[in-house]
């Protein structure tokens, strides 16, 4: 392989100038306006580097591979689940959801080194039916707009849209209210 360059970024600048859809650990795979060679990391998971070199390395070993079978060996090789805990920092209540805020760094070593930013019992299989988490390991100005989109999604696949239709409606709304608290720039419309 060859030297990866990592770089830690403002996620939530990237979130509200290039990419709504940016997550932590990628590469010019995902994502094209990274260049090749580089690695960004949100800066507020600096201290996951390792764990997101490894994955980029163990991924390179599966090339060819569908990611979902990548993931599933991922959990096995990078994931602690015997005594998993979660940490849990904050606990409300949203209509029929539980929403979690929850410590994803305990999420990616303990149940899915994928886990990033929010999810829902609709898509991940280990939070429990009717929960939200939402990664507090971001700036703390994007949890509003993670838990905009985590909702929107699981409300539009309870209603019967495909997770892949749901995505593309929550990212929508998303960044209708990015738009509308004045935070979001895009750069492509």
């Amino acid at each position: 392989m060859h030297v990866m360059i990592v770089k830690f970024v403002d996620a939530a600048k990237i979130r509200n100038t290039i990419d709504t859809n940016f997550s932590s650990g990628c590469t010019h795979a995902e994502y094209p306006y990274i260049p090749l060679g580089e690695m960004w990391i949100d800066k507020y998971q600096k201290d996951e580097k390792d764990l997101y070199v490894a994955l980029l390395k163990f991924e390179r070993s599966l090339r060819g591979k569908s990611f979902r079978l990548i993931r599933e060996k991922a959990k096995k090789t990078f994931t602690v689940p015997k005594g998993a805990k979660v940490k849990v920092i904050k606990t409300v209540r949203k209509g029929k959801y539980t929403i979690e805020y929850v410590d994803g760094g305990t999420v990616r070593k303990t149940l899915d080194p994928y886990f990033d930013t929010g999810g829902h019992d609709l898509v991940y299989s280990y939070i429990p039916k009717n929960h939200v988490w939402i990664d507090v390991k971001s700036d703390p100005k994007e949890l509003k707009y993670t838990l905009i989109h985590e909702i929107d999604e699981r409300e539009r696949m309870d209603k019967g849209l495909s997770y892949d239709d749901a995505h593309d409606f929550a990212i929508a709304a998303e960044r209708m209210a990015r738009r509308k608290d004045g935070v979001a720039d895009f750069q492509r419309g």
